[in-house]
């Protein structure tokens, strides 16, 4: 759900350091029993330079991956022991949604930017009950990444070991660990999953829902996204699910996110973060709220509502990623060209982000 260590420490270390100046592990891979397929790019039958490079990045007897690229009018889509159908963990990738509902929301007046989350949710007088929504949505608010009790410091540590899901709380368990926090340094970035957990509740309860209505209703149903389930228990994990990966081939058992769902409980196919993307480049999110730069990292990184904005030489990148378990996932958009990429593994690897920059690159003008 974008908590594994790896992907903890890029963030936190990135924006560290540059808020002073300012969601990863490698895996490698070998040739898939079943071929690639599902793409226009290329004539029926053959197999397009794109869905080449796919294979061999991805061949494994294990690795199971979705890529798509979107650009010059038409999806490319490319399946390394996968299709449609197969259900990847993204992570957290779930909190562009969950950025999403909060630009809803106050389209919609229930609720403002500046209200205090406390307003939400019963929080008391805790530290916690008076960051702001916004700052909840850019990892301004001064929570930590994830819940500092002993338990969850415990699992979070036993998880590097054993790729554990961690996460198994329930709503009012999840608001007392809130209750019991400090807030480090607020107004500066601090990535926190935690704080995405939270902006999603609070939505939920200023909506007179839960999340995972609140999901279904606004996003996942109006876009067609619909492959795409919020995972909060064992037993909601989908038939299809790709089964994850440590990098050397082990599996990891399916995560679920309980009650941190808005943080990073989604499971989704490649169709599905397409509708996404879509819906990002020339559909009803085109002009979202969500995705403008709110806080400013430095030159090259921003954060709009749990939106990464990153600059590159030429080309500016809307990205949300992530790391759970065994999988990996990025979706990556370029707004001014109209394009975008997307890569789903089921396997543990901290390059996503990078694949699918490298894949809209190469492939999205055709």
């Amino acid at each position: 759900m974008g908590t594994r260590r790896a992907e903890r420490s890029r963030r936190i270390v990135a924006f560290a350091v540059l808020s002073v100046g300012a969601f990863a592990l490698a895996g490698c891979f070998a040739t898939s029993s079943n071929p690639v397929g599902e793409t226009s790019a290329a004539p029926e039958g053959a197999e397009s330079e794109f869905e080449r490079d796919v294979r061999t990045t991805f061949a494994s007897d294990w690795v199971r991956a979705a890529v798509a690229v979107i650009g010059g009018g038409r999806v490319q889509e490319a399946y390394v022991d996968a299709d449609s159908q197969t259900v990847f963990e993204i992570g957290s990738t779930t909190q562009a949604l969950t950025g999403e509902l909060l630009a809803i929301a106050v389209e919609r007046g229930e609720v403002a930017l500046d209200d205090a989350v406390g307003a939400y949710l019963p929080l008391g007088e805790a530290p916690a009950a008076g960051a702001s929504l916004q700052s909840l949505a850019t990892h301004t608010s001064g929570l930590p990444v994830d819940p500092s009790d002993a338990a969850t410091t415990a699992a979070l540590a036993e998880v590097d070991a054993t790729r554990a899901d961690p996460f198994d709380y329930t709503l009012e368990q999840l608001l007392e660990l809130a209750r019991l926090e400090t807030l480090t340094n607020p107004g500066e970035p601090r990535y926190s999953n935690f704080g995405a957990a939270l902006l999603g509740h609070a939505l939920a309860s200023a909506a007179g829902t839960d999340y995972e209505s609140l999901l279904e209703e606004r996003l996942l149903t109006p876009l067609g996204m619909d492959g795409a389930v919020l995972v909060k228990t064992e037993d909601d994990v989908p038939e299809a699910h790709a089964g994850g990966h440590l990098p050397n081939g082990d599996p990891v058992e399916p995560w679920s996110a309980a009650e941190y769902g808005p943080a990073g409980g989604l499971h989704a196919t490649l169709p599905d973060l397409v509708a996404l993307a879509q819906a990002v480049l020339d559909g009803p999110l085109s002009e979202s709220p969500a995705l403008e730069p709110v806080v400013v990292v430095d030159e090259a990184f921003r954060v709009g509502y749990l939106w990464e904005i990153l600059e590159k030489p030429g080309r500016t990148f809307t990205i949300a990623s992530g790391y759970p378990g065994g999988f990996s996932a990025a979706l990556v958009i370029d707004r001014d060209a109209g394009q975008a990429s997307i890569v789903m593994i089921n396997v543990v690897r901290g390059d996503a982000d990078d694949l699918a920059r490298r894949y809209l690159v190469g492939y999205a003008d055709g």
